[in-house]
């Protein structure tokens, strides 16, 4: 389905837009035959999370952790008495887990089971994905939540060192961070901007997707890697 050749189309934080996200890729020249990656956050806040992991993962699509999904994962361990204490309150409220939940309901009843089996799978992703062979002005793409920051040096650190533990805690949670890292090119969401952001080292593409109520300019956006070219999509979601 895909070659060395082709482009990447790397999707901003989708959080739970399914609708949204098909009408993006219908716009790409090979539309889901793409090679596609997600910067993570395709959960909360949007009505349709499971969907949208349903489809991510029947496509086999490359994606990372986000610090939504880290919440669904956590969520998920407080269910199977995993985890002791799981605040519920921030997550329905502020954090839009509530609709996420909801999103796993059939005739108004949590279905556990594909619940905790997503949570599993969500599990499984990385906190960043390389592609070393493509590239562009000789940085090679490096695919995060947020971004990476100064702690990329750390990314090989054991992972119960506090070296790790801060590189991990940036690439999910960073905010308003610079810094070049001069072999990478860094592509990352998770902090919404009215408008895509492309700098010579890095390009942060999360624009606030699941924010339509309070926001008119919301869009769901997609970076095609290494043509830098950018494609949008409104909110069509009911």
């Amino acid at each position: 389905m895909n070659n060395s050749n082709e482009p990447i189309y790397i999707i901003g934080d989708v959080h739970g837009c399914y609708k949204s996200l098909l009408a993006l890729i219908e716009q790409f020249p090979n539309k889901q035959n793409s090679k596609i990656c997600f910067v993570g956050d395709f959960v909360d806040r949007g009505s349709n999370s499971k969907a949208v992991i349903d489809f991510v993962r029947d496509n086999n699509y490359d994606c990372v952790l986000g610090n939504h999904e880290k919440y669904f994962i956590e969520y998920s361990q407080y269910l199977e008495k995993k985890l002791s204490y799981f605040d519920i309150k921030s997550w329905f409220g502020k954090n839009g887990g509530k609709e996420t939940i909801n999103s796993y309901r059939v005739n108004g009843i949590l279905d556990e089971a594909v619940l905790l089996d997503h949570a599993s799978w969500l599990q499984s992703l990385p906190l960043y994905l390389e592609y070393k062979d493509m590239k562009i002005k000789n940085r090679y793409l490096v695919v995060s939540h947020s971004h990476v920051f100064d702690k990329w040096k750390y990314k090989d650190y054991p992972r119960d060192s506090k070296e790790f533990m801060s590189f991990e805690n940036t690439v999910l949670n960073s905010r308003f961070k610079n810094c070049d890292n001069l072999e990478i090119f860094n592509v990352y969401g998770h902090t919404p901007t009215q408008n895509p952001i492309l700098e010579d080292y890095k390009a942060s593409i999360d624009l606030g997707c699941c924010y339509k109520d309070i926001d008119t300019n919301a869009k769901l956006c997609a970076l095609e890697f290494p043509s830098m070219k950018i494609f949008t999509q409104e909110n069509i979601e009911e």
